[in-house]
């Protein structure tokens, strides 16, 4: 059969599939039962705040899903197990096209006793897609189909892929591109390039063993979607109060009714008042509490400010908050960082890097706001921990971060007044049973009045981090993110020998448009194989009595969540990533309101990625980046990107765009 009558039978299908049945009968279908996962979001959803939108433009009503892209979305997919190696010839390769969807076949004949093909795949934007061929000018986005287990022996050699592979009888679909892993040995990457992000769907199937990629026609991301970049109608919110960044090495107050034109700024409902204007580099930045100091670091001239956490000499400063009287703090080793006030604003919290090699190693010194004199290291020297992000506590206590160079992470709390340091971290990172839920941690945020502090935990289990809420001892007292659940494990049917059963062995020809193949929807390629979420045209033989199934463990939530700011009324303003992905952004703001409640105050697709975050009185102050690097969900930082400045009311939900940077701002301070 020839690839014009294929589609034009995969055509067919698909509209007879689309047909409402007179009747309110399920229509049978021959195609094997799903393994059921969790299906990733392919559109915008409705709003799912418990409160009212207060927007005059009301958003277009969310289009009803279509059944032909069942189990297509931007979330990273995984197919078959991706541990291990496998040989295999790619034996046969073609691209079909149905009305909802293309899609590409990829026929591999394994060498005996081979293991089974396993894929992960993502949709990755500009900057993922220009570094997978530097040498290049590749399409802005595309599909990569990772197979890190392909071994570089005969059979892959052998295989019917150059290149590139073009295909004439599909329009979205037109070429397939293998990248060889860097990785002699093994591992190669598929790309379909694409002009913009659409969702995909992944496919691998045992027998025949095949690779199927498809794409949908259109993207369900629009504009519209991406609620943190839409500007109400209403009355535009004002900023309240100055807000501080650093950009281009020098410090700045980003003020409302400020209207100076600036190299290097758009401005729009702001100006922005350059308070240095030093041939230092200013690196890091912090606020008082009371509004009157401005604390920050300053590195000798000639500082990149995209390299500005590279070991060069730079010292504590301090200065008023309208950019007066400017005056050298502290002098410590080699650099400092991270500056933080306490809640009385008299001391400063920061950390030094007091050798100046390579990997830095920095430890937390303090000193007074007022006096000066000779900053004090707290705790000894010569464990393997370098501390730093310092953040100060009700009483006197500060919780800081803390890492090895093997990769260890936990975070240390120094009491007062005793002055010892307690390892709050370790309890975190591995409970009193020995399970070990988190690798690492991020950098801890205080609330304002020290009550609380919120930190990323990264998974050890899976991709992903947790946020955890800590109070001022430094106990925890709430997890926002997603939860480990064990499924109950089904009891086996006893039988004299093992049995199996048969299903249709498929065929070349596309499926219809409302199939749905096996897909599990997963964030990285683990290091556990997860055989049972692998589509197969055969089942395998049922577990012998005498052995249950291990349990199943799964995890319900978010990807990724984050903490973006505190109010003043103690509550936490923080970031729910919904699923990896590298290419859109499926996001929530949510508000912490203490154990175990929270509030949806917004949710959200789009390209783009989310930066570092402020609250200036009632208002959300956030910077928005062009498409990052790498899985949505941490903080995007584009030192030398265009940012966006945003002001978002909270209180009577009206968002505006402040101004612009034609580089990257640094973290935000008020």
């Amino acid at each position: 059969m020839v690839a014009g009558e294929r589609e034009e039978i995969a055509n067919l299908e698909t509209i007879l599939a689309l047909t409402p049945s007179p009747t309110n009968s399920p229509t049978p279908t021959n195609t094997p039962e799903p393994t059921p996962t969790f299906t990733p979001t392919v559109g915008p959803t409705d709003t799912p705040t418990p409160t009212p939108e207060a927007t005059a433009t009301p958003l277009p009503p969310t289009p009803t899903p279509n059944p032909a892209l069942a189990g297509f979305g931007f979330c990273d997919q995984q197919g078959g197990a991706t541990v291990g190696l496998f040989s295999a010839r790619l034996a046969e390769l073609e691209a079909s096209g149905t009305p909802a969807y293309e899609q590409v076949f990829l026929r591999f004949d394994l060498a005996p006793n081979s293991a089974p093909i396993g894929a992960w795949a993502s949709c990755v934007g500009p900057a993922d897609s220009a570094s997978l061929a530097p040498e290049r000018d590749p399409a802005p986005y595309a599909v990569r189909v990772s197979l890190p287990g392909w071994l570089r022996d005969d059979q892959f050699h052998a295989s019917e892929l150059g290149e590139t592979i073009s295909f004439t009888g599909t329009r979205i679909v037109t070429a397939l591109r293998m990248v060889p892993a860097a990785d002699p040995e093994a591992g190669a990457d598929l790309l379909i390039e694409l002009s913009e992000p659409l969702p995909f769907r992944l496919t691998v199937e045992r027998d025949p063993s095949r690779l199927i990629i498809a794409v949908a026609r259109e993207s369900p991301v629009v504009e519209a979607s991406d609620e943190l970049r839409i500007a109400t109608n209403d009355d535009a919110p004002s900023l309240a109060a100055p807000v501080f960044t650093l950009f281009d090495g020098d410090l700045w107050a980003i003020e409302a009714g400020l209207d100076n034109p600036e190299p290097g700024w758009t401005l729009e409902r702001a100006g922005v008042r350059n308070l240095t204007n030093s041939p230092e580099s200013e690196t890091h930045v912090a606020v008082s509490p009371d509004g009157n100091s401005i604390a920050f670091c300053r590195a000798a001239p000639g500082l990149d400010p995209g390299d500005a956490e590279l070991p060069v000499p730079s010292a504590l400063w301090i200065m008023n908050v309208d950019g007066s009287n400017q005056r050298m703090l502290a002098q410590v080793g080699v650099s400092c960082a991270d500056p933080a006030f306490s809640p009385d604003s008299g001391t400063l919290a920061f950390a030094v890097d007091e050798t100046g090699a390579m990997p830095i190693k920095r430890a937390i010194y303090i000193v007074s706001t007022t006096r000066g004199g000779t900053a004090r290291r707290l705790g000894s020297s010569g464990d393997e921990w370098s501390r730093f992000a310092p953040q100060w506590l009700q009483g006197g206590g500060i919780i800081y971060a803390a890492e090895a160079q093997d990769g260890r992470s936990t975070l240390f709390f120094r009491r007062t007044p005793s002055q010892s340091e307690e390892d709050v971290g370790a309890d975190l990172l591995v409970r009193a049973d020995g399970h070990a839920p988190y690798a690492a941690f991020g950098r801890p945020l205080a609330a304002q009045d020290g009550s609380r502090v919120a930190v990323e935990a990264l998974r050890s289990d899976a991709p992903g981090a947790n946020l955890l809420i800590l109070d001022a001892r430094g106990t925890l007292i709430d997890t926002l993110g997603s939860q480990q659940i064990v499924l109950p494990t089904a009891t086996p049917t006893p039988t004299g020998t093992p049995t199996s059963t048969s299903t249709p062995t498929p065929t070349h020809t596309p499926e219809p448009a409302d199939t749905e193949e096996d897909t599990t929807p997963t964030v990285e390629p683990t290091a556990t194989p997860e055989d049972e979420a692998t589509p197969t045209a055969t089942s395998a033989p049922m577990p012998t009595p005498e052995l249950a199934p291990p349990p199943q463990v799964q995890r319900e939530g978010p990807f990724w969540t984050r903490p973006l700011a505190w109010d003043e009324d103690g509550r936490l303003i923080y970031l729910s990533t919904l699923c990896a992905s590298h290419a859109i952004h499926d996001y929530e703001v949510k508000r912490w309101l203490g154990a175990q409640r929270t509030e949806v105050l917004t949710s959200g697709q789009g390209l783009g990625g989310i930066g570092a975050a402020t609250i200036v009185g009632d208002g959300l102050i956030y910077q928005l980046t062009p498409p990052p690097s790498g899985s949505r969900g941490p903080r995007a930082h584009t030192p030398r990107e265009p940012v966006e400045l945003w002001l978002w009311d909270l209180r009577n939900d009206t968002r505006a765009r402040l101004l612009s940077s034609e580089r990257g701002m640094g973290l935000l301070g008020s």
